[in-house]
């Protein structure tokens, strides 16, 4: 592209710009890549109207589990078939790889991702940083990912050996990790590329990678959309397209974002390898002992109350009320389901690591760690605030009522005195 031969854009950029123009993308004129130790960021020249858009690309680019199966088929069979859909493009992009880049498509997007030494999602942390994290939801999710991956990996493996057993081999885990990485932190839902374009995830859908499109980084709550168009029907020549569209205005010079929609840290550090500083959307996961439901809470207690009324009908029992199913009974019941969630929620608070951690990690896994640490500590206390205000509540109607509630004990205050 012309325009971006005075911007001194790395080789690959350009080579990446060639590709998605050569074959049907636009990008906007104004629109230049910027690099990074981490990566490149998106930045415009000259400022911007709002609802510009920024790039688009036929739909025929998305790295789509059909796409990367018939690709596969080519060069080893049907063998591959079997696959999920996630293990059917991280395979794909495994091959570029494997057999170079001459033999598929879309190396030279591939090409444009960072390398695997600069990604930062939990698998790419050290020994110590990971330990860092222990005692949090995130560190036993980042276990489960790395078992999940790894066994996606054998199996990619196991069904490519028989085929060509060289290329098995060089299908090793570092890549198979760089190629989950890159699907985790830039993926849309399948959905999107729909005639009624979302980003909620449905039963059917499946992760896809949208080269161009996905080229921006996040900032929560930017106002974009993505257009999806459809030639008219008597069109043979032309394919449906996907379109990024910001819709606030954007100074010279200033970096064009994209919004991954509303994320947790707990999701951002395991899937993108960053945080955001006091992110409102954090969350924290609770489950209950021997019970299969799980229970996302978010700060001030937001969705709590499900996780109330489990607790409650766990002291309660499957008969109901603890007792003979009066009043006091009832209060009797509050009182100690307050008490079990404020045991519960203290328990949690006192297994989080300490900040700063201990040991060797990098700056910006520390920062990571902190932002992270920061919302768990705040949803537990709004938690326990929230345990105690029922606490409060019960005293008073106990109160109101005559009764007074002392110690978990209850007494009638009209009754004579022990």
């Amino acid at each position: 592209m012309e325009q971006g031969k005075d911007l001194l854009e790395p080789d690959n950029i350009t080579a990446f710009r060639k590709w998605l123009l050569g074959n049907g993308a636009k990008i906007h004129p104004t629109v230049y890549f910027e690099s990074h130790t981490w990566g490149f960021s998106v930045r415009t020249r000259v400022a911007l109207q709002p609802d510009t858009t920024i790039v688009s690309a036929p739909f025929s680019f998305a790295i789509t589990a059909e796409l990367a199966g018939d690709a596969l088929e080519d060069i080893l069979g049907a063998a591959l078939r079997e696959l999920s859909e996630r293990e059917l493009i991280c395979t794909y992009i495994c091959m570029h790889w494997v057999i170079g880049e001459q033999s598929l498509r879309h190396f030279p997007y591939l090409n444009t991702l960072p390398s695997p030494p600069k990604l930062r999602t939990p698998l790419h942390f050290t020994d110590n940083e990971l330990q860092a994290f222990k005692g949090t939801n995130l560190y036993g999710a980042t276990l489960d990912r790395k078992r999940q991956w790894e066994a996606e990996w054998q199996r990619c493996r196991d069904l490519i050996k028989p085929i060509n057993e060289q290329w098995a081999a060089d299908l090793t885990w570092d890549r198979y990790l760089a190629a989950s990485t890159y699907l985790s932190s830039r993926a849309f839902p399948s959905s999107i590329l729909s005639r009624s374009p979302t980003l909620s995830a449905t039963p059917s859908s499946y992760p896809v990678l949208l080269p161009g499109i996905d080229a921006l980084n996040h900032s929560r709550a930017q106002p974009v959309s993505w257009l999806v168009t459809y030639p008219d029907s008597g069109s043979a020549s032309e394919e449906p397209s996907i379109s990024l569209v910001l819709h606030s205005a954007q100074d010279a010079g200033s970096e064009l974002f994209n919004n991954y929609g509303p994320k947790p840290n707990s999701e951002l550090i395991l899937g993108y390898g960053f945080s955001l500083k006091r992110n409102p959307d954090d969350t924290i996961v609770l489950q209950l002992g021997g019970t299969e439901k799980k229970w996302e809470v978010g700060r001030d207690a937001r969705g709590l109350e499900g996780v109330w009324e489990q607790v409650l009908h766990a002291v309660q029992g499957p008969e109901g009320s603890s007792d003979d199913g009066g009043v006091e009974s009832d209060w009797q019941d509050e009182m100690e389901a307050a008490n079990v969630l404020q045991e519960m929620t203290q328990a949690l608070l006192d297994r989080l690591p300490p900040f700063p951690p201990a040991g060797a990690v990098r700056e910006e896994i520390k920062v990571m760690l902190d932002h992270y640490l920061e919302g768990q500590r705040a949803i537990l206390r709004s938690i326990l605030e929230f345990a105690l205000d029922k606490e409060g509540a019960v005293i008073r109607k106990a109160r109101e009522a005559g009764i007074e509630i002392v110690d978990d004990d209850i007494q009638n205050e009209e009754s004579d005195p022990l």
